[in-house]
């Protein structure tokens, strides 16, 4: 028996393939010219029936077995506005989303905050957020302060000496 929750979609549990060397390719026509069947040649190259097949209608379409350019639509942002993105990245890292967002309209580009992340993923750039940091209440800098004004001379023989809690 099986229940819902053991159930996955196909696509959850497919990999993605990986597509064959342009060598593989080759010896796939090359066979499929001197005569043998899908299968035979599937068999002998451990390929699948439908790939060489696949291959075959490639090669007597287009007469290539090369990868083909794919559809898809082009970037929004240019390789220019990638650049100021990521120069403005690097000069102000506390930069924001919106605020990216607003730099290209003003450059006269519209695109979305998930636009932004992808392209700075795309780049390397993972984002996080500053650690939260209490405030020092006034008290507290005081006796910072009356610290290093008694310890303002000390040596580096003296701070050899001292324990650190990082340690």
């Amino acid at each position: 028996l099986s229940t819902a929750s053991n159930s996955q979609t196909p696509n959850s549990t497919m990999a993605k393939t990986k597509e064959l060397s342009k060598d593989t390719r080759k010896r796939i026509v090359d066979l499929h010219q001197t005569g043998k069947s899908e299968s035979t040649i599937g068999k002998q190259l451990g390929v699948k029936k439908s790939t060489v097949g696949a291959i075959i209608r490639k090669w007597k379409t287009y007469k290539t077995t090369d990868n083909l350019p794919r559809s898809g639509a082009p970037r929004k942002i240019s390789s220019r506005g990638v650049k100021m993105i990521m120069r403005t990245v690097s000069k102000n890292p506390r930069t924001t989303r919106g605020d990216l967002v607003n730099d290209l309209q003003r450059a006269g580009t519209t695109v979305t905050k998930v636009t932004i992340s992808n392209t700075l993923q795309r780049q390397g750039i993972k984002s996080c957020s500053a650690r939260r940091v209490p405030l020092l209440k006034p008290v507290h800098v005081q006796a910072r302060l009356k610290f290093a004004r008694e310890h303002m001379d000390d040596t580096a023989e003296d701070w050899e000496n001292v324990m650190w809690s990082d340690e």
